[in-house]
């Protein structure tokens, strides 16, 4: 069993970083904490870094989760490996530039490049977002892809995912208490549907709102809330394709007493308010 510690990072590829650093500044409110040419690294909150730009295919997209030892990479590696995977280990200028001691990467079914981390860098500084969204960390990663069955096997069996939940095949997994850190979702397309963050409380949330109404960014979904996680969310575009949550509140999933629950493949199994989503693996019968 391959032990999740916590999701880290996520990578997007760029046409453009100059639009990408004002989007994770101005309008998600995160802290920009080292640029070049290249790449900008944002903060948002203990951790070194939860998002990553870097120059290049949108396409190119890369989600990374903590182990805790260099015996439990190895170990992953081997498991992944006899698993039919294929592993990379990536290079000391690689690990480097992520900020980690070491790392391997490989590709789930559905493609999604994902990356496995040793001591990745926290931070001994307090967080000072760029503007007072609130935002306290980097709560969870939504995936589509064609191969989701395959790959929410994939996170229950060789890791130590648990599902929570799942509305109709999109599984929502769980590695500690939190009701999802990982959202998987079927789909034609491939890659990352949404990076959410969380605010402090939904004040935060419905300032986020309006804010984002005054910024014509273009909201997808929400304000609303989640009958699976009981969170409160609003999505909005960003970058390259890539949608982005603020969430509030949500329960706990007590380990002892919680059995995952099966809700049909309808809009209301995505929000319970009933918001119109332009999302479209969230509405059923529509070719996503």
């Amino acid at each position: 069993m391959i032990d999740i510690e916590q999701l880290r990072y996520v990578r997007l590829g760029t046409r453009d970083l100059p639009a990408a650093i004002d989007f994770a500044t101005r309008v998600l409110g995160l802290q920009l904490i080292e640029k070049t040419d290249d790449t900008a690294r944002f903060r948002s909150d203990f951790r070194d870094h939860t998002l990553v730009y870097v120059t290049g295919d949108p396409s190119d997209q890369t989600v990374a989760f903590e182990v805790r030892t260099p015996q439990a990479l190895d170990d992953a590696e081997a498991a992944l490996t006899k698993a039919g995977y294929r592993v990379t280990r990536g290079d000391a200028d690689a690990a480097a530039a992520r900020k980690v001691r070491q790392f391997i990467s490989f590709r789930d079914k559905s493609g999604h490049q994902i990356e496995l981390v040793v001591r990745p860098l926290n931070s001994g500084w307090r967080y000072f977002p760029s503007r007072d969204a609130g935002v306290t960390g980097l709560e969870a990663v939504a995936l589509r892809g064609p191969a989701a069955t395959a790959d929410e096997a994939l996170w229950t069996t060789l890791f130590n995912g648990r599902v929570s939940d799942w509305a109709g095949d999109t599984a929502y997994l769980r590695f500690d208490s939190a009701h999802h850190r990982l959202a998987l979702h079927p789909s034609k397309k491939s890659g990352v549907l949404a990076v959410e963050y969380a605010v402090e409380s939904v004040n935060q949330l419905m300032q986020a709102h309006y804010f984002l109404q005054q910024a014509q960014v273009r909201i997808v979904h929400g304000p609303g809330r989640r009958p699976t996680s009981g969170q409160m969310f609003i999505t909005f575009a960003g970058p390259d394709g890539v949608l982005f949550s603020y969430v509030a509140e949500g329960t706990p999933v007590d380990e002892a007493t919680h059995r995952a629950r099966q809700f049909p493949f309808q809009p209301l199994s995505f929000c319970s308010w009933g918001s119109v989503s332009e999302i479209p693996e969230f509405a059923a019968g529509v070719d996503a």
